[in-house]
């Protein structure tokens, strides 16, 4: 994302390292081969998927010594500093993702957006930006008011303390920022290790106290009450001084189990769907190794497990004819099931990133990296001696959540308007085709009026840094995307649209979120800063404005690398993808663990919740014996 510093980039940052990062790993992750896991042929499960999801049911279905568990992952795996040093998540890098657009976006000018997706082993917990949130309890209990049966906050709150060890920051930077968090609120025995680094860039304690002067809650723990502006850990080893992610944390400590095998560098092709006694059933999956092309078929004895995340879980379900008929006709795939909920309810968190130039900056601030190449070697060198300093902070560790009516003063009439909008005006096409979509937008809709009007749902985030960088996030879009075949090419990447802003109303959100934010950084409490609005520009002042100045400026996206939802948990009639025991309709001993089965985005960054939806998952399948 752009910031008022211009981030060298990986390449040239590691060409200034005067040493080699001296990373502790322990032992080396290890993967098995393609002909070795080919050969064996059977497993009780066939995971799709090593990212968050794939690899926390991995872990925990493999402690039953008696079940053979074999994890296939796209990527490969990696140990460079840039999937350990926190400093490096603020890099802007390529790396560990894969390289693909999205389709032109209709209502963002006809621009093309990179579909933000990990391609390695941990998905997206080795490239996000570190940040460890949830939603609000209301935000769950609105899963289970779709139909979810135990996805409440209720049953959910265990697995999101199941997966957590939370190492506080040092008594020294708790008192010089105020830095307040509950112990409570997290695990002590989780596989994640979260933290609040103690290192703090100097100018986050006036930037942070400046949220104390607005009329919005701070509550002294986020991640038990997230409205409000508040700390956030990061998914840091407090010990190391390292990224915390998913193959650290869930794979590494077992990776010598026997009847765990993980297959890197291999794409699933499509899952094996048979008939069997007048239904369908999921026996394996057809693989091909990116080494050499070779093509081999696995068998599941027990259940074929799709955690290949938000937008290659849809893409894999219709190649394998699930999905909607006329996308499989038209790709000339055989029509196992005509579900139209795949690829459809598709959401993310549209951002725009707005950019403050600041002056009169303390010292040390960030500036400094691209300034001044001697902070730039002390730093590095401060890192590889004792784990401190500034390379072990990473992106960010605050925010601000607020619900509509704390930044919008039109949040009444916007919900008015929104009431009375005849929804098939604002949908992809789909949705007129499909009458279940439309009953599934319809409840949303009708819960999103009720969250937008009350105090327990976040409709915008700010996250709360040390620099000029102040994006605003819409957390509840009322726009819905599609992922559909590449009909030419079936195999190749899907065609993602997000239909961004396709619902006036959040282009409307999105602005009203802004001014609030303008009206933040003109406080005189931050007036020794001088801030001057570079991105999107102070010039724009109307809505259309803002938007048209933010997508030619490159400053909004519809993109929070958050996609999510396109198979939704929901009940059939409402457009649903998988049940609330995470099976697909239709199709026996199928299941989806990832963000796709989402069926309403809550107002967080989504990787601790996916850590959460996967501990819960390994447990529903251990139920089903």
């Amino acid at each position: 994302m752009p910031s008022t510093m211009t981030l060298v980039s990986a390449v040239q940052l590691f060409g200034l390292f005067s040493s080699v990062l001296a990373i502790p790993s322990g032992s080396q992750a290890r993967d098995t081969s393609f002909a070795s896991a080919s050969k064996e042929q059977t497993y009780d499960y066939i995971i799709v998927g090593g990212g968050i999801s794939g690899l926390t049911v991995a872990n925990r279905l493999s402690e039953d010594s008696k079940k053979s568990v074999l994890v296939i992952e796209d990527g490969l795996i990696d140990n460079s500093p840039a999937t350990s040093v926190p400093y490096l998540a603020a890099v802007a890098s390529t790396a560990n993702r894969y390289s693909m657009n999205g389709a032109k976006e209709p209502f963002m000018l006809n621009h093309s957006y990179p579909v933000l997706v990990g391609d390695v082993v941990g998905g997206g917990s080795v490239i996000n930006g570190m940040l460890w949130d949830r939603g609000s309890n209301a935000d769950y209990d609105a899963w289970e008011e779709l139909g979810n049966e135990g996805w409440g906050w209720e049953g959910m709150k265990k697995y999101f303390i199941k997966s957590t060890n939370l190492t506080v920051p040092s008594e020294s930077s708790r008192k010089e920022y105020n830095i307040t968090y509950d112990i409570s609120a997290y695990g002590n025995k989780g596989p994640v290790q979260v933290s609040i680094p103690s290192y703090q860039w100097p100018d986050i304690k006036k930037i942070f106290n400046s949220f104390r002067l607005e009329n919005i809650p701070m509550p002294q723990e986020g991640f038990s009450d997230p409205i409000g502006a508040f700390w956030c850990p990061n998914d840091i080893d407090n010990a190391t001084a390292t990224r915390s992610h998913a193959r650290i944390a869930y794979y590494d400590p077992v990776q010598n189990r026997t009847n765990l095998k993980l297959l890197t560098g291999t794409r699933v092709n499509r899952v094996l769907i048979e008939n069997s006694y007048g239904g369908l059933e999921a026996k394996g999956v057809q693989m091909v190794s990116k080494a050499d092309g070779s093509v081999a078929e696995v068998y599941a004895r027990k259940e074929v497990i799709l955690a290949a995340g938000g937008v290659f879980t849809p893409h894999l379900l219709m190649l394998s004819g699930i999905g909607p008929k006329a996308v499989l006709a038209a790709a000339n795939i055989t029509v196992k099931k005509d579900t139209p909920a795949v690829g459809s309810n598709f959401q993310d968190h549209p951002a725009l990133t707005m950019l403050y130039n600041l002056s009169n900056q303390s010292f040390p601030n960030l500036n400094l990296y691209t300034t001044n190449a001697t902070f730039l070697a002390e730093a590095e060198a401060e890192y590889n001696a004792t784990r401190t300093g500034p390379w072990s902070y990473g992106r960010g560790d605050a925010a601000a959540f607020l619900t509509l009516k704390m930044f919008s003063p039109n949040y009444k009439n916007i919900t008015a308007r929104l009431a009375a909008q005849d929804p098939l005006a604002y949908l992809p096409d789909t949705y007129s085709k499909h009458p279940q979509l439309l009953a599934g937008f319809k409840k949303q809709r009708e819960m999103l009026i009720n969250q937008f009007l009350g105090d327990n749902h976040a409709v915008g985030e700010l996250p709360i840094q040390a620099w000029g960088r102040a994006t605003a996030a819409l957390q509840k879009p009322l726009s819905r995307g599609t992922v559909v075949l590449n009909t030419t090419h079936p195999e190749a990447a899907p065609i993602v649209t997000w239909h961004a802003l396709q619902n006036p109303i959040d282009s409307e959100v999105i602005c009203d979120l802004v001014r609030w934010n303008r009206n933040h950084w003109a406080r005189k409490e931050l007036s020794q800063y001088n801030p001057i609005e570079n991105a999107p520009g102070a010039q724009y002042q109307t809505n259309e404005e803002i938007i048209a100045g933010s997508i030619t400026g490159g400053s909004l996206a519809p993109t929070f690398a958050h996609t999510s939802c396109g198979c939704p948990m929901m009940p059939e009639k409402l457009g649903g993808c998988v049940s609330d025991k995470l099976l697909v309709y239709g199709v026996q001993k199928l299941s989806i663990v990832d963000a796709s089965i989402i069926p309403m985005i809550p107002a967080t960054h989504l990787q601790a919740t996916m850590y959460a939806i996967g501990e819960k998952a390994a447990d529903l399948i251990k139920a089903r014996g």
